[in-house]
């Protein structure tokens, strides 16, 4: 049956193309696109050869040493969209890339054995020369939110951009939130409401104590797969209507910046009012914060709230998940496990078995209202950590 065996024939192969890839196809076209911006480069290499026969020493160590040469080109010359060259461990993570893919493109093993390419990763891995050096940030803690609040009275406005923004850094750090979490940094038209927050990811409760809390649906940014991640909930809890008071801060926002029922599923969770392209009349148009723009509100008020001291590149969208891992982990009562899942961050076996609970989660809600000491970062004002 001629049919079936196209069938069965096309199906293996791309079953086999997802084997040797990561299950999001990123990472292999970044791989791909280095493997052909070496290649433009150096258009006087043979890139890969055929072996003539298993085992064919030559055929390998010209393979290993292009292996080598793409590594080498990875490190010293800068990336066309960052402008710095790679980090040693995408750089590790690209090469694996490409030889399972080329493997199976060309139907024979690209190379036999690595020693030298291994000995070379490893000593780069040491050293991370050029590349690999993670941006310095310092943490927007819940002491800045309280000063901020009680200082700021552009912060305290009603207006929509206004309770947008605060709600915004007040939710990032209570979230432990990435940036692309809560401000996607996509165009428009890349916009998913299917996959970034809504408003309808938000929603309020009273428990039978009296205790009021917020539940918001978040997903992670950073987990390996075809299909967006699932979301999973964040419990706030009502605390005193202060500046580190997340859920008043929602509270806030639906009601100064109210969307229709109809609507809250395919609007943004945050948004920003911009203007229109042209210069022509009309009320502005109104689309979801990106993360250049949670960057610049989280400068703006870590300076309304007097710690614009240090160096202002220090301060960007992960300032929030720095600060609230900070706080929670200051009250010494927070366990790894509630860190790592408040925080979506992978985790070992055990994170896999225990399950949390809503009590739990409430509760370290509460813990982040009592943090109080500085960090060493405050103590310190020339002790910066990268995140």
């Amino acid at each position: 049956m001629p049919g079936l065996l196209a069938r069965l024939d096309a199906a293996a192969r791309e079953r086999l193309k997802s084997a040797y890839a990561p299950k999001s196809q990123g990472p292999l076209g970044s791989a791909l696109s280095l493997l052909a911006r070496f290649a433009d480069s150096c258009p006087e290499r043979d890139l890969f050869v055929r072996p003539l026969f298993r085992g064919d020493i030559e055929a390998s160590a010209h393979n290993e040493w292009t292996l080598i040469l793409i590594v080498w080109f990875a490190v010293t010359e800068p990336s066309p969209t960052t402008g710095k060259p790679l980090a040693v461990d995408s750089i590790r993570s690209y090469v694996s890339l490409l030889k399972g893919y080329l493997s199976h493109s060309y139907a024979f093993d690209v190379v036999d054995r690595t020693t030298r390419l291994s000995s070379l990763l490893k000593d780069l891995s040491v050293e991370q020369p050029l590349g690999g050096v993670r941006k310095k940030r310092r943490g927007f803690r819940r002491r800045h939110l309280r000063r901020l609040w009680e200082r700021s009275a552009a912060a305290r406005a009603l207006t929509v951009d206004a309770v947008n923004d605060y709600a915004l850094v007040a939710t990032a750090w209570h979230t432990f939130a990435r940036g692309g979490e809560l401000a996607p940094d996509v165009t428009v038209d890349k916009w998913r409401a299917d996959v970034h927050p809504v408003r309808s990811d938000l929603s309020f409760h009273v428990r039978r104590c009296g205790r009021r809390h917020a539940v918001l649906w978040l997903r992670p940014l950073k987990k390996k797969g075809k299909a967006p991640a699932p979301k999973v909930p964040q419990y706030i809890e009502e605390y005193d209507g202060g500046g580190s008071d997340t859920y008043a801060a929602l509270a806030r926002l639906v009601e100064h910046d109210p969307v229709p029922q109809e609507l809250r599923a395919t609007t943004p969770l945050f948004r920003r009012r911009v203007a229109r392209r042209g210069g022509g009349g009309g009320a502005p148009a109104v689309r979801h914060t990106t993360v250049p723009q949670m960057r610049e509100t989280v400068r703006r008020f870590a300076q309304a709230a007097g710690v614009h001291k240090y160096v202002k590149a220090h301060w960007g969208a992960h300032s929030c998940r720095i600060g609230g891992a900070t706080d929670l982990a200051s009250t010494g009562k927070a366990s790894q496990l509630l860190l790592r899942a408040k925080g979506r961050w992978s985790s070992d076996i055990g994170a896999i078995y225990a399950r949390l609970t809503q009590r739990s989660l409430l509760a370290a809600s509460r813990l982040m209202q009592k943090a109080r000491g500085r960090d060493l970062e405050e103590i310190i004002p020339s002790f910066v950590q990268p995140a």
